[in-house]
């Protein structure tokens, strides 16, 4: 009974030797590839930070040239400059958390009022806030991201300095992203000029200095004892990185594209100009026609010698020629004149042939390569409208503006949020703002007592009116937002509005002027009558 089995299964074992294993279908990553286009591609798969240290001066370099060489890329920065900080810079909203500092709410208003007063009138200071006293603050918080675009980050420090007339001692030095040395080293911690500690918190850096005409490395912490910052490093990336890339990395090589294309583009451009016109005869050369005609048709001599001058030669024909031409005149640069062409000949005119069909689409398809990789539409990097809609403009604020809040909170707001901590805590300590508690309390509980948000310009609108009436349907009509969003999605303080509205009350009051904020006549009889249709 086992031999019958037994050679059931040997000879099924054999059948399957013989035909092999049958191929079966899969679905997985990067299957075979049988036409070999992803065979030269063979990326190396490593930590960001090693991307970034083996890029970064040969990407901060070329992005750099191009921010100085090319007008995109140069309107591209200015225009991030103006989305991110706005105008005037980012305003400041001291928002101190009462309940973890156990202090009613209105001495937390007023204190965080007082603070910043006494914030701005020192940041807009050039003397009491910056360490050369030539910017203000909004002037330092636009050259970190200016540092940022070409760069991928910013860098500055905290120092104390005694400047005649300036009350406060804690000066901003910003301090250029290059002077940040690229060294690492395993033994000492050190990754591209960053130390960092066994969790990978930076707790200083490696400056790049000259002391009396030398080069010097400095090496500078990140923080006080107490924990007061005295460098602030602001970049973007992944969690690993210790250092900053440029947001340009991407499309450089798009930029260098663009920019020979536009060059061959010109160059071909300029050629079909100059040589705008070209004459056309039906005669043959005269070195081509004496070779098919005999020595008898060109009017041989003597000796078999060729007489040009002989009569019916060929140089007799072009003598005529010349002649005819010489006295008709035919010059280009002679406007309102007629040329009367010799028999057969003809004058013709080209038109320049360069740029083609192909080269607008080509060159704006670059161009939206770059707009895509920097966060912005293709109408606000290039200015061009021609093909855009009310719709196509209002989703692409839509879509690009998220990304212009989100730099704003990883670029400018951690620096000015540092400096704001470096001056309150000046101020704490030397008793120039009361604290309850002390500068010792304050130490315990300086996340609490420093919180603050920091608003920018509002999200651009291609209708305000439509903007205005979809506010009020959300706050007046439906109820789903307060006037505290409302007032920052409008890029204004919600607090400093209503205290600005109740002073011109007061004023006009004063004055004996009508209220400058009255309802409009028959806002109220609109209310009543929706509250009328709302009780039925």
């Amino acid at each position: 009974m086992f031999d019958g089995l037994r050679k059931r299964l040997f000879s099924g074992s054999a059948e399957r030797a013989v035909s092999g294993p049958k191929s079966q279908p899969t679905a997985r990553y990067m299957r075979p590839d049988s036409a070999g286009v992803l065979g030269g591609w063979r990326p190396a798969l490593r930590d960001q930070r090693a991307d970034v240290r083996e890029a970064w001066t040969g990407v901060a370099a070329r992005a750099i040239d191009a921010a100085h060489n090319s007008g995109w890329i140069a309107g591209a920065i200015e225009q991030m400059i103006a989305d991110v900080n706005g105008p005037e810079g980012l305003t400041i909203n001291v928002t101190p958390d009462h309940h973890a500092l156990r202090w009613s709410e209105d001495f937390a208003q007023a204190w965080a009022s007082d603070v910043e007063r006494e914030f701005v009138a020192w940041a807009n200071d050039p003397m009491e806030c910056d360490a050369r006293g030539k910017m203000t603050l909004a002037s330092m918080s636009d050259a970190m991201v200016r540092w940022y675009m070409p760069m991928g980050e910013g860098l500055a420090r905290f120092v104390l300095r005694e400047r005649p007339g300036a009350t406060m001692l804690t000066k901003v030095q910003m301090t250029s992203p290059v002077r940040l040395s690229q060294e690492t080293s395993e033994l000492q911690q050190l990754h591209q000029g960053v130390f960092l500690d066994d969790d990978g918190f930076p707790v200083g850096y490696r400056l790049r200095t000259r002391i009396n005409g030398f080069p010097k490395d400095l090496d500078v912490p990140a923080r006080d004892a107490d924990g007061r910052p005295l460098m602030v490093h602001v970049f973007d990336g992944d969690p690993d990185q210790t250092r900053g890339i440029s947001p340009f990395a991407p499309v450089l090589k798009v930029v260098r594209q663009y920019e020979q294309a536009a060059d061959a583009t010109l160059t071909t451009l300029l050629l079909q100009t100059i040589f705008s016109a070209t004459f056309e005869s039906a005669q043959l050369p005269a070195e081509a026609l004496e070779g098919l005609l005999t020595e008898g048709d060109l009017g041989a001599g003597a000796g078999g010698q060729v007489d040009p001058a002989a009569p019916g030669g060929m140089a007799a024909f072009m003598a005529q020629r010349g002649e005819w031409y010489g006295a008709s005149g035919l010059d280009l640069g002679i406007h309102g004149r007629i040329a009367t062409m010799f028999p057969g000949d003809s004058l013709k005119f080209h038109t320049a042939e360069t740029p083609g069909g192909s080269y607008l689409p080509f060159s704006n398809n670059l161009l939206r390569e770059i707009a895509r990789c920097i966060g912005t539409t293709y109408e606000n990097f290039t200015g061009d409208y021609a093909n855009a809609t009310f719709s196509s403009i209002k989703m692409g604020i839509a879509s690009h503006w998220p990304v212009v809040i989100r730099r704003r909170r990883v670029i400018p707001r951690p620096f000015l949020q540092s400096a704001f901590e470096a001056w309150l805590e000046e101020r704490i300590a030397r008793g120039l703002t009361p604290f309850p508690g002390g500068h010792a309390r304050f130490l315990r509980q300086r996340s609490a007592a420093s919180q603050a948000q920091w608003r920018g310009p509002a999200k651009p609108s291609p209708d305000e009116l439509k903007t205005a009436t979809a506010l009020k349907i959300l706050v007046r009509d439906i109820g789903v937002m307060s006037v505290s969003t409302a007032s920052a999605e409008l890029g204004l303080d919600a607090d400093a509005e209503q205290n600005q509205r109740a002073q011109d009350r007061r004023r006009a009051e004063r004055l004996g002027l009508p209220d400058p904020y009255a309802p409009a006549p028959g806002m109220l009889d609109r209310n009543a009558e929706r509250r009328l249709l709302e009780d039925n």
